[in-house]
């Protein structure tokens, strides 16, 4: 399963990527805190998580992301990464293929969102080895 997604935006459009990004979450139903250049989206409730595992109801388990920014010379990427993996191993093969679905999604939004505000450049994922 992946365990990062790089966007690479253009570097004059960081802030405003990270904005779009931060509402874009927030619309799919997260609550977003922004400190700094990093952005932290949580969803869902922890300890019903932690205590039913694959019994929750997938729209109330916990999930957490970050993103953050990067710059290197003339290029930004903004990393979405995966935080809170104590919970998501809940719930057996089902919390893992729930946890699964739930990456693609938070991928596809954020890339369509930053896509469609044109300050995408290209996006990558990155594998565990």
């Amino acid at each position: 399963m992946e365990t990062t997604t790089e966007f690479a935006v253009h570097t004059g459009d960081r802030c405003t990527a990270m904005e779009i990004a931060g509402a874009a979450l927030r619309e799919a139903g997260h609550h977003v805190e922004s400190t700094g250049g990093t952005i932290t989206a949580t969803t869902g409730s922890r300890v019903l998580t932690i205590l039913l595992g694959a019994l929750v109801h997938p729209s109330r388990e916990f999930r957490r992301y970050e993103l953050s920014t990067t710059v290197t010379g003339t290029s930004t990427t903004i990393t979405l990464r995966h935080s809170g993996h104590g919970t998501a191993v809940s719930g057996g093969g089902i919390g893992a293929g729930r946890r699964q679905t739930a990456w693609r999604q938070v991928n596809a939004t954020l890339e369509r969102a930053l896509r469609s505000a044109g300050v995408l450049v290209a996006r990558t994922e990155h594998r565990p080895f």
